[in-house]
């Protein structure tokens, strides 16, 4: 997709469906330059509006033609709220998905009667990433109800800067058969949501122990919407949802926000500074699920403590999101695609001991985030590791 190229996919995991993606703008991360919307009143209602887009005919021989499917629409909007306000939180807000009220805000294309492949409803999909009004609308939620192939995914790269949240389903899937506290298409939805407010799938991160040859230690991840959990989000979403609540697009700019502007590392021993360590930093890959350090890779990063047991790095977030064609140690991205998602999700930080021993510690934005967001570290962002 042409208006797509310059978008880094970012992986997401669904609760009942097939694997999806984020993509996010990373090419221009830049300060951001908008007005600042003023922050609402914690515990008000922050309503995020949807276009509908659905194939005619899906609609007419599956869910009874346009007055019924809206009021299902409707309902199936309402159990995705649920969702989002009951799961346990730590929101400020409350947080409401709707329909928006415009003239267009159920779009009806026509492919033909019966099943559907994706490349034909492709043709329309590519269309939901055009011009949108947000005045009216925040988002764009695109239904292909027949497809041969099932699987949800959100999409950045709007012509507005909008996502698209991209749900195709198989011949006899009932997308409203079920609601609120069961698992169902509207909760798969809020996954879903959960990208295009600015949150990254939790799944991602984990790394068994036999896939860690640095440290061979097990990285899991909070329980989450976003990951495997179910009903409950992490301290990382609240977060990210939270910061990001009144902006109804999100930008890389926004992205970048939420993570410290530097990092100050410091080593220690009984209290007492260590210098001149050798502090390794290895990267976790999103897919592979694994720690990069197959036999002759270098480390991403390689640090050494001063006099004061310290280092400083700059731009934590091109540290986890870099630039792919300025940075080395980074996986290959051809003649196979070795670094998905062109970003590392985590790393094991390796201080390398007198005796080639190692002191090898966690290091990920699951925790940098929300710390950062909710006050609790400030500029810069301190990372000890105790020895």
């Amino acid at each position: 997709m042409k208006n797509l190229r310059k978008y880094i996919l970012i992986a997401c995991s669904l609760f009942t469906l097939a694997a999806c993606d984020l993509e996010i703008d990373i090419t221009n991360p830049g300060l951001i330059t908008e007005e600042k919307p003023d922050r609402p009143q914690a515990g008000e209602t922050i309503t995020y509006r949807a276009q509908v887009w659905v194939e005619k005919n899906d609609m007419e021989e599956l869910y009874g033609g346009e007055r019924l499917f809206r009021q299902n629409l409707e309902a199936l909007f309402r159990n995705t709220t649920t969702f989002w306000n009951e799961s346990t939180n730590k929101f400020d807000y409350r947080f409401e998905w709707a329909m928006g009220e415009g003239d267009d805000n159920l779009v009806i294309y026509d492919i033909k009667s019966g099943v559907k492949s994706q490349a034909e409803y492709n043709v329309y999909k590519d269309k939901a990433y055009g011009t949108l009004n947000t005045e009216k609308y925040d988002f764009v939620l695109f239904l292909a109800l027949r497809c041969t192939k099932g699987g949800l995914s959100c999409g950045g790269g709007g012509a507005s800067k909008q996502s698209v949240v991209q749900a195709y389903f198989e011949e006899g899937h009932d997308i409203f058969a079920k609601k609120w506290p069961e698992k169902g298409t509207y909760s798969d939805l809020g996954h879903e949501y959960g990208h295009v407010r600015g949150a990254q799938d939790l799944y991602q991160y984990m790394i068994p122990a036999e896939n860690n040859p640095v440290s061979h230690v097990a990285y899991d991840y909070p329980k989450c919407n976003m990951g495997t959990g179910y009903q409950e989000w992490s301290d990382y979403c609240s977060a990210i949802f939270n910061h990001n609540a009144q902006y109804k697009q999100i930008t890389a700019d926004m992205t970048r926000s939420t993570y410290p502007k530097q990092m100050l590392v410091r080593v220690t021993k009984d209290g007492k500074p260590v210098q001149r360590a050798t502090v390794n930093f290895w990267g976790s890959r999103a897919t592979f699920r694994d720690i990069y350090a197959e036999p002759g890779n270098s480390p991403y990063m390689k640090k050494k403590t001063d006099a004061n047991g310290e280092f400083t790095i700059n731009d934590i977030y091109r540290m986890f999101i870099p630039d792919y064609n300025n940075t080395p140690n980074l996986p290959p991205k051809s003649p196979v695609d070795e670094f998905p998602f062109s970003r590392w999700y985590c790393f094991v930080v390796e201080v390398e001991l007198d005796g080639g021993q190692t002191k090898c510690v966690w290091l990920s934005d699951l925790d940098i985030v929300p710390e950062y967001l909710d006050g609790g570290q400030q500029e810069p962002y301190v990372f000890e590791i105790q020895l």
